[in-house]
């Protein structure tokens, strides 16, 4: 063994596998993080509005939370498999369309990755969000509803601006979490076709665990780290000068 020095992380910066990783975790994390939010919201309102059967509509909105991400990653991949057809291409073919391997399709793949995985962990924050939702004070959507706010406006001016510390809390788990992402990715893709849905750690993973370049790797862990807490500490100061405003 012999110190190498900086030169692993010299290698970050010429290595094209490692920047089309960089690269698509970051769409993994912006999409992931806008589609969880958004999912978990729509779910937790749905969940709000409904008076009968909640509890069996808020179970059957948290199962896919609880059923691993191999499970869920091999329900996906037989559903989008074309031979033999999934239900996807199975309902596609009844509008006229030809199968298509989307999971095999570079420009799919990672969109598709990233859905996947946030559908498997939406259920998390439509949980948190419900919470928060309740907690709204009846007296002032009273108040507002006497003053003539609709449903919507109820929703934009008073429900929304009461939990958004909430809403702060759970974007910094999100992108804590997206920046991480692995398991979906793996087990689905494989980071494939090419590098088209790799991302950093399945990269990792990969250098350490299949290429045996522990050294290469430790740089990746030191890189996806410091990402991580680069981050956070950006998205603590944003909210920390909301607070100020």
């Amino acid at each position: 063994m012999r110190f190498s020095g900086l030169a692993n992380f010299k290698l970050m910066l010429t290595d094209k596998v490692f920047r089309a990783a960089f690269l698509n975790t970051i769409f993994f994390t912006l999409l992931g993080t806008c589609v969880q939010m958004l999912m978990g919201l729509v779910m937790a309102l749905l969940v709000l509005c409904i008076d009968r059967f909640r509890t069996i509509i808020r179970t059957v909105y948290f199962i896919p939370c609880v059923i691993s991400s191999v499970a869920i990653s091999q329900i996906f991949a037989q559903m989008l498999a074309v031979n033999p057809p999934g239900v996807v291409p199975a309902v596609g073919s009844l509008f006229g369309l030809a199968p298509h391997a989307l999971l095999s399709d570079p420009h799919w793949a990672l969109v598709l990755v990233t859905l996947i995985d946030a559908y498997k962990f939406a259920g998390i924050y439509m949980v948190i969000y419900y919470a928060a939702l309740q907690s709204v004070d009846a007296e002032v959507l009273e108040a507002a509803l006497i003053d003539g706010c609709n449903w919507w406006q109820q929703l934009i001016y008073i429900r929304v601006p009461l939990i958004r510390a909430v809403l702060e809390v759970t974007l910094v788990m999100l992108v804590s979490g997206c920046l991480k992402g692995f398991d979906v990715s793996y087990v689905l893709t494989g980071g494939g076709p090419g590098s088209s849905s790799e991302l950093v750690s399945t990269y990792l993973y990969k250098t350490i665990f299949i290429s045996g370049n522990f050294g290469y790797g430790s740089a990746i862990s030191i890189f996806l780290a410091v990402e991580c807490l680069v981050t956070l500490l950006i998205l603590r100061r944003l909210f920390g000068r909301g607070d100020k405003a």
